[in-house]
């Protein structure tokens, strides 16, 4: 069969809502999960710039790829895109496919856009036909506590409706997303919300919130910090208590850490690939910046 699907002549366009069934196929084909349709419909057509565009061959839909709209935390709040859900059927891997519907993406809807998101993962490491010297990428790693208590049961944690009390509290300037209250409730308030919630610390006269998600692992349960908002200065003695004190917290860090208390679940490659206007200042468009396990898929039940 790979032979003669390098004479095949596939068709691409954007997805409709209608084609989710398609979709939903494809991704259980790819990944062996379940997504269901309220996740695709709040992921890809939840604003007006976020869609999916995908190959097809006759009507059958064989490969994909993500947009999500989002923006940068600079001057001119500029506008990315994240890639999500980059799939291809396994037959049809190999025969440049794949690269064919990114260039078509590029030239099709990327026209204005300077920059894209990638999140590789072990069946996808394109790169929008981006030259290796013009992307940026750092790894991160992803940690879970073994030990300790059951802390947040004997904390007050609030409910995650609650952000509309800490509205004024909703800004960083650190984030590499800009992430304002109207973020915060997209992400967090319009889909699943029932699955997280917020803790708060307090030192002094500071105060710092995480944004928590209950993650079902069988019969048990971890709890992923996918967000921060509130005080920088005690962010990291926020998450020293965590860590400290509550086991199954999983959370991202920029460095690699030896602690009997931690066991490192993966590693998370984030890349940043410029499509123009690339110079040597790009190379420091990560410097001091900060990414949460909210900005990806990774831990999202869909």
């Amino acid at each position: 069969m790979k032979s003669n699907l390098k004479k095949t002549n596939l068709t691409y366009r954007k997805l409709k809502l209608s084609d989710y069934y398609q979709f939903k196929n494809l991704f259980y084909k790819c990944f062996n999960k379940k997504i269901s349709f309220n996740f695709f419909k709040w992921r890809y057509f939840g604003d007006k710039y976020s869609f999916c565009y995908g190959a097809f061959d006759s009507s059958r839909l064989v490969a994909n790829v993500g947009m999500f709209s989002l923006k940068l935390n600079n001057r001119n709040q500029e506008r990315v895109f994240s890639r999500h859900s980059s799939m291809v059927l396994k037959n049809y891997r190999g025969h440049g496919f794949f690269s064919s519907l990114l260039n078509k993406v590029k030239k099709n809807n990327l026209k204005k856009i300077r920059l894209v998101i990638m999140w590789p993962n072990k069946n996808n490491y394109a790169n929008f036909g981006i030259k290796r010297e013009n992307i940026v990428q750092k790894k991160y790693y992803i940690y879970k506590t073994i030990l300790g208590s059951d802390l947040l049961k004997k904390r007050k944690t609030r409910n995650i409706d609650e952000l509309i009390n800490f509205k004024f509290m909703i800004s960083a300037k650190n984030n590499f997303f800009l992430k304002d209250f109207n973020y915060f409730k997209n992400r967090y308030l319009l889909y699943k919300k029932q699955e997280y919630f917020v803790d708060k610390f307090q030192y002094k006269n500071f105060e710092s919130f995480f944004i928590l998600k209950t993650n079902k692992e069988g019969l048990n349960k971890n709890y992923v910090i996918v967000d921060h908002f509130g005080s920088e200065k005690i962010r990291n003695k926020h998450l020293l208590n965590l860590v400290t004190n509550q086991k199954k917290i999983i959370f991202l860090s920029e460095k690699k850490i030896k602690n009997n208390n931690l066991k490192l679940l993966n590693y998370l490659y984030f890349k940043i690939g410029f499509i123009k206007k690339y110079g040597q200042k790009e190379k420091k468009i990560l410097h001091g910046k900060k990414i949460f396990l909210g900005d990806t898929d990774i831990f999202m039940t869909t």
